[in-house]
């Protein structure tokens, strides 16, 4: 029987870049310091290196997915010119309070559900009992508590102080670096 694989699932902004309150443009996107490292660290362990980000902007009609798609893009390309890579990056559009109609909804997809885990558990074979979520709010926490993940809080961005939900985090480190060194050293 083949072995499953296992992920370092990260959220976007204030874990990988600076937070900006509704990110929108690839102009506002600026990597945290050691991000670079931290991920390509990561890379040479046995783990994928996945983004599991919630990205309203698109149901506040701030942005289109394509212009998020161009975020992304220039993310990926910044990380390779620091030897990084990432093997998947999953967004949610929705927001149960959202302006666009088709993108108005509660959804599993939105964090703290599950569904972005779960698609790239089925995408990469992934087993999620083996795998960590890295984030810095409490709907990140909860979505991997919620998927059966190990899951550590780190302090940049909101640093847990959300308080959108009463969860724990197994982990709690200062940023991603110290998240991959944890990582590296379990």
């Amino acid at each position: 029987m083949d072995q499953k694989s296992k992920a370092v699932f990260l959220d976007r902004d204030g874990v990988i870049n600076k937070e900006v309150h509704h990110l929108r443009s690839k102009e506002e996107l600026e990597l945290l310091p050691g991000v670079g490292k931290a991920i390509s660290t990561l890379n040479d362990t046995e783990y994928k290196v996945i983004v599991v980000t919630n990205q309203s902007v698109v149901a506040r009609g701030m942005c289109t997915e394509r212009e998020v798609e161009g975020i992304h893009e220039e993310l990926e390309k910044i990380l390779e010119g620091e030897d990084a890579s990432l093997d998947g990056l999953y967004y949610c559009p929705h927001h149960p309070e959202g302006k666009v109609e088709e993108y108005s909804k509660a959804c599993e997809c939105r964090k703290p559900g599950t569904g972005l885990l779960e698609e790239a558990e089925r995408d990469f074979d992934l087993d999620l009992s083996s795998s960590f979520l890295i984030g810095d709010s409490t709907s990140d926490i909860k979505a991997g508590n919620d998927a059966g993940c190990s899951t550590i809080l780190v302090g940049t961005g909101y640093g847990g102080d959300d308080g959108e939900f009463r969860v724990e985090a197994d982990y709690e480190c200062e940023d991603l670096g110290e998240a991959a060194k944890l990582i590296c050293n379990l």
